[in-house]
């Protein structure tokens, strides 16, 4: 299938087929991306200050690579993705220069750094994927938007590997950020991701666990102060004995407002499986927003378990009253309560927990 698009086909096309449902209702502010979509803005940006550095950078319509051993570069996509599938993904292909792909060969020692940023009042679009088959890899992916409108797409194909990975969002800007991902036979991904929301930003993970033993451990926290995070997260069990557990923590603050909506689905051949969807969003004063919109499907009756959870709460008072009677500010004993929320789920990684934690400090610091 071509990953080519046209304006003429761009026209036929809608951001989401179905909207009748809490479940899969807008809430990303489409308007915006039409506004400053590839059609109205520059699809051409030069390379902006990247305060990152990566072993992959892709900056305004620019990319650099610096990869270590045991990772290979070639052009191309893993077919994940088409344009067909959506006005914002037709949007990114539209807009898309060069697709790029790796193919990691050995245990990696130390993580696989990849950065997106864009600097400049355009549409650009950054795409990667990257196959991990018999090795260990611990990636980090950097998701920058300083000005304009990107859109970043990240295709992950595993097979008999395991992958810890780690997602930092940090937007000013229009954001539009998809990770799909497949794992194979005795496949293992533990995930943690951190977005801090923009203008508008429009994050989604996609995980397809299709072989047997397959497993996915996620955790994020989408946080919006005076901005705006849609957060979804899709998680597909065919193989059996396929294990996933996703837990979403968000944070609204100063008219933000953060929305999580999470679908787990285990489908009929995935015997002896096991599933966990739960999301749960804090506001933290009057004027902000959440929504938390988990579903659990389960196709067969063969299940070790399944759950799921949802909860959107004020911030608690008394813990906030307790906290200044000890001489901290609001925003200090804000900052304190998602730091503790952040180290808890960031727990389950393994190379990578210092990072998350790390990450998570600094961008609390930047919002408060």
């Amino acid at each position: 299938m071509s990953l080519t698009i046209t304006a003429e086909a761009l026209e036929k096309l809608t951001y989401q087929k179905y909207g009748d449902s809490p479940t899969i209702r807008s809430y990303t502010k489409w308007k915006l991306f039409e506004e400053n979509s590839p059609l109205k803005l520059p699809t051409e940006a030069k390379a902006g200050e990247v305060p990152v550095k990566g072993h992959v950078t892709f900056s305004g319509s620019e990319a650099s690579f610096n990869l270590p051993g045991g990772v290979e570069l070639t052009e191309g996509t893993l077919g994940l993705s088409q344009p067909e599938e959506s006005r914002i993904l037709g949007f990114h292909f539209y807009a898309l220069k060069k697709a790029y792909r790796l193919k990691i060969t050995e245990d990696l020692t130390e993580p696989l750094v990849i950065v997106s940023h864009l600097s400049e009042n355009a549409f650009i679009s950054h795409h990667l994927s990257i196959e991990v088959e018999n090795v260990s890899v611990p990636v980090i992916i950097y998701d920058l938007s300083e000005k304009g409108a990107k859109s970043f797409v990240v295709e992950l194909g595993l097979k008999n590997a395991e992958a810890e990975i780690l997602t930092v969002g940090n937007h000013n800007a229009l954001s539009h950020y998809l990770l799909r991902a497949t794992l194979g036979e005795g496949s293992k991904v533990r995930a943690f991701t951190i977005v801090k929301g923009g203008r508008m930003s429009h994050h989604r993970e996609d995980y397809s666990l299709e072989g047997v033993g397959s497993e996915l451990i996620l955790r994020g926290i989408p946080m919006a102060i005076s901005s705006a995070v849609d957060y979804l997260t899709n998680v597909l069990q065919y193989g059996e004995k396929s294990k996933s557990e996703t837990r979403v923590n968000g944070y609204s603050y100063r008219n933000g407002w953060v929305v999580h909506r999470g679908v787990a689905k285990v489908f009929e051949k995935a015997k002896n499986s096991s599933s966990e969807v739960s999301s749960h969003v804090v506001i933290m004063d009057e004027g902000s927003l959440g929504v938390s919109v988990p579903m659990l499907e389960v196709d067969t009756g063969e299940i070790e378990a399944a759950s799921h959870s949802s909860s959107v709460s004020q911030f608690d008072e008394d813990a906030l009253f307790y906290l200044r009677s000890r001489g901290l500010s609001r925003e200090e004993a804000l900052s304190l309560f998602v730091h503790g929320i952040g180290e808890a789920l960031s727990d389950h990684l393994q190379r990578l927990k210092a990072k998350a934690r790390s990450n998570i400090m600094a961008l609390v610091e930047e919002l408060l």
